[in-house]
């Protein structure tokens, strides 16, 4: 039965896999080129980006490379906080609402190794990306420090087994929230269990306080502590001081005993949940079929105001309500809101925490710059609730369709259901960030021509992908977004981004660094800004139409 066991575990791996191959395959050939274009400049561009990083601050010896240290260890906890705000849903969704998991259990596999492959899905839904985001950095540090043969798997082995770490606590936790709470409120105390655990991890990437290390590096009195921090080993009283210590030794030729902890937590964690999961699923299903009971209530129920408001645009705006009503009801999706607004609020935190110099033109500059991360950040928002829009329909799609529906009518209502979200966001971030970074007339005009344009373009985008390349089938909802199509999307909405702060930066620039020349708004008069509107008006107007068009034309022609 053993060999019967594994022999049919690997076959399930290599369904897996051949799954995906043929996605691939049926896939825009087009867009997967273009995506791997994209991939290729992303690892080129973090490759230099970090090799320049370190070759500027060595030029300052070890108190420039110490800075650099920190940075590392800071932006490990960032990832990993990332991989916590959404790893207690997501293997909700991986361990528990995967339909083909009773198809799994029904085969000669013993339950754990079953469970085992859902928290390796669950590893790829909420870690992969993160994980591919800091090996190209890792890997250039150990270029910088001509480290040995052996640092690069070390380094590796390092970044996966600390993202792992929140993955199997949430695989855990999910397995004795399926158990112990109650059946019909297990999303919402696993939601608020994930807004508790965020909240512990931007408290923590608060306590670091890395703006209070400029400030007291200015103070000759403090210098020298300053000095002992930078050039001492990091906070070792948590994974991501043991990950950043065990790279940064192994990157000059020496082994740190960090690796063991890590690797014995992060294994703990991985097999106690498959192996836990395995005992309880069996009563937790007896259970859950048990406790559910269906309550129907007979009364009428009058359309609301939002209901009649919205029906006043027609199909369009009832099939928007509708989207609306199912999201508010399912803590899967709007948990991610949760975990959205506070990754916005310690960006907006940490913009307010930055030591910038009383220089007007180097705040100007630094504060439309910023309008990059921006259009990162409603990247993610969008791959979350953009792009699945249409394949979260799953196979009730088809009933759409049987209505007096066109394709067109259905992904218009998606757009227009899921805009006010996007501008919602992408205007408070632009007004909350030049507000605290005091920026100029045209700076801040400059910046909501710009979030209005993301937040239309993204929007646009990941509702056009989402129907030209529908999931309906998909075993769970977390794995739509880091589908072929969903890591597609990310990298074009990095490109529109960054092409959008491109097509007005000249005239931000020429009214903060010659005021005196361009006052109020003349700036936008010349031919820099003339040309910047234009360009970022047929931005806006074709990367709005564009993929609309395109999507609904590919979800038409599907049968």
């Amino acid at each position: 039965m053993n060999s019967a066991s594994m022999n049919s575990s690997g076959s399930v791996v290599v369904l897996k896999l051949r799954g995906l191959r043929n996605a691939l395959m049926r896939g825009p050939k087009l867009g997967f080129a273009v995506l791997a274009l994209l991939a290729l400049l992303l690892v080129w561009a973090e490759v230099a980006g970090s090799l320049r990083a370190l070759h500027f601050l060595g030029s300052f010896g070890f108190i420039g490379l110490g800075v650099f240290r920190r940075v590392l260890e800071t932006g490990l906890l960032v990832l990993s906080a990332g991989v916590t705000f959404s790893a207690v849903t997501t293997a909700i969704s991986t361990l528990y609402l995967s339909e083909d998991l009773n198809f799994l259990l029904a085969q000669p596999i013993t339950a754990w190794r079953v469970f085992a492959l859902k928290v390796g899905e669950t590893f790829l839904a909420a870690a992969l990306v993160p994980t591919l985001l800091t090996l190209p950095v890792l890997y250039a540090l150990g270029a910088y420090f001509a480290a040995p043969w052996w640092f690069y798997p070390l380094a590796t082995l390092a970044c996966v087994l600390l993202y792992a770490l929140p993955v199997g606590l949430g695989a855990l936790l999910a397995v004795l929230l399926m158990r112990l709470s109650p059946v019909s409120r297990v999303r919402e105390v696993a939601t608020g269990l994930g807004v508790v655990i965020s909240a512990g991890l931007v408290y923590a990437v608060r306590a670091l306080h890395p703006e209070a290390l400029v400030a007291r590096a200015a103070d000759p009195l403090q210098l020298n502590s300053v000095l002992r921090e930078l050039s001492g080993g990091g906070n070792l009283a948590w994974p991501h001081g043991w990950a950043a210590e065990v790279i940064w030794q192994a990157a000059h030729g020496q082994w740190h005993w960090g690796i063991w902890p890590l690797l014995g937590l992060s294994a703990l964690l991985t097999v106690a949940a498959p192996l836990l999961a395995g005992y309880a699923y069996q009563a937790g299903w007896a259970r859950s079929l048990d406790s559910s009971r269906l309550r129907l209530d007979p009364a009428p129920r009058r359309p609301s105001a939002l209901q009649r408001g919205l029906a006043r645009l027609g199909t369009g705006g009832l099939l928007a309500h509708k989207d609306l009503t199912l999201t508010l009801r399912d803590p899967t999706q709007w948990s991610q809101l949760l975990v959205l607004v506070a990754l916005a609020a310690v960006y907006l935190v940490s913009i307010r925490s930055l030591p910038l110099p009383p220089i007007p033109a180097f705040r100007g500059v630094l504060g439309y710059l910023q309008l990059a991360f921006q259009g990162f950040v409603l990247a993610g928002v969008g791959v979350r609730l953009a792009f699945p829009a249409l394949s979260t329909e799953g196979r009730a799609y088809w009933l759409l369709r049987t209505a007096p529906l066109t394709a067109s009518q259905i992904v218009r209502a998606k757009f227009l259901g899921l805009l006010p979200v996007m501008l919602l966001l992408s205007l408070t971030l632009a007004l909350l960030s030049a507000s605290l970074l005091g920026l100029g007339t045209v700076t801040v005009l400059a910046s909501l021509l710009i979030g209005v344009s993301s937040a239309l373009t993204l929007t646009a985008l990941g509702v056009g992908l989402g129907a030209a390349l529908p999931r309906f089938t998909a075993d769970n909802p977390a794995e739509i977004g880091f589908s072929p199509g969903g890591l597609l999307y990310i990298a074009l909405s990095l490109l529109l981004s960054l092409l959008g702060v491109a097509l007005l930066a000249r005239p931000v620039l020429l009214s903060v660094t010659a005021a005196y020349l361009y006052p109020g708004l003349s700036a936008f008069t010349t031919a820099w800004g003339v040309g910047g509107l234009l360009g970022l008006l047929a931005l806006t107007l074709l990367g709005t139409w564009g993929p609309l068009r395109w999507g609904a034309a590919r979800l038409e022609r599907l049968e």
